[in-house]
């Protein structure tokens, strides 16, 4: 596999249709996808530098996976809360929150929900359109953020459906994905969303490397549906989704003063909306189970804001209501 390439394409891609209006109705109306697709790369002399092919899911919001068949086998997975690139001729999986790396990740044109926040929409002349394909709408989608390690990406869409996506780096080299056999609004569920780590790869998380081997005492069940909690829980704060952190703690939790739990609701609500940027990263994640249903995380966690860098050793108390897990209890200290 050309390594520059895959890296590039997860820096680099994007979705949008011939008018922005046509791009908000795929947003809007098709919730999940399911596609074959051929990928192929060209240099700015229009060579051909890579020809793949493969299948690809998406589930709205922020859930993904692309898996590459043929010449190579590789993966790019959200699960919603993480991204896993993994390269399989690298024996190297990389992890990174979804809300670090929103902003250059043209995936998320495609599965995400608040595509403006992170992209500058341009509708694209018909006559530059025709050059291209005069059956499909087209929109540019340039990214806001700097060094996203791509300049655009255009979206091609059919009857308000994806059909085709050109992706555009600072080399003008040309990533061309086209979409075949496609099936829209079809059933998914997040188990299809789940990466499996490979036994001895390399793990990058968070620039620092590690080792899966045989040799490591493998994460249970219960370990792991925990640790995804805590990680949904930080990623809902990281995006400013107000509703979705709110519904991780339980009716009976106990607030830090003693509040009245709806008067804290509405301080969080506040203080999470007037912030600017938020990322909440959390790593070193223990899990002690009390029994069945209730249970202790403890992790550290770094807050960065516009205004504040902070970190400190966390504890969330958790139980089992109704089949989801619940915050009853919030401690942190340095």
């Amino acid at each position: 596999m050309n390594k520059i390439f895959f890296a590039f394409l997860i820096l680099s891609f994007n979705v949008i249709a011939d008018g922005i209006s046509d791009l908000n109705a795929f947003v809007n109306n098709v919730s999940t996808m399911s596609s074959e697709f051929s990928q192929v790369v060209l240099d700015k002399k229009g060579l051909k530098l890579q020809d793949v092919e493969g299948v690809m899911l998406f589930k709205r919001p922020n859930k993904f996976r692309w898996d590459y068949l043929k010449p190579y086998q590789n993966q790019i997975i959200s699960d919603g809360d993480r991204l896993f690139m993994y390269d399989q001729d690298l024996r190297q999986v990389s992890i990174n929150p979804i809300a670090k790396v929103a902003g250059s990740t043209p995936l998320l044109i495609i599965a995400g929900k608040n595509i403006e926040k992170y992209f500058t929409l341009r509708n694209i002349e018909d006559q530059v359109a025709n050059e291209m394909n005069q059956n499909i709408k087209w929109v540019e989608a340039v990214p806001i953020e700097e060094g996203a390690g791509f300049s655009k990406v255009i979206l091609g869409l059919t009857e308000n459906k994806l059909s085709v996506m050109k992706i555009v780096d600072a080399f003008e080299h040309s990533t061309t994905i086209s979409f075949k056999n496609a099936k829209y609004n079809v059933t998914l569920v997040d188990n299809d969303f789940l990466f499996k780590l490979p036994t001895g790869v390399d793990v990058v998380q968070n620039g620092v490397a590690s080792n899966n081997s045989s040799s490591t005492k493998p994460t249970n069940n219960k370990d792991a549906e925990l640790i995804a909690f805590a990680n949904s829980w930080a990623s809902a704060w990281s995006a400013k989704d107000v509703d979705l952190y709110l519904s991780k703690y339980a009716k009976d939790f106990k607030t830090p003063n003693g509040d009245v739990l709806a008067l804290w609701q509405a301080s969080r609500k506040q203080k999470i909306s007037l912030q600017g940027k938020i990322l909440v990263e959390i790593e070193d994640i223990k899990v002690t189970m009390k029994n069945e249903n209730l249970a202790r995380i403890q992790f550290k966690q770094k807050y960065t804001s516009d205004k504040l860098t902070e970190d400190s050793n966390k504890s969330l108390l958790v139980k089992k209501i109704d089949g989801k897990w619940l915050i009853q209890e919030e401690t942190s200290g340095k």
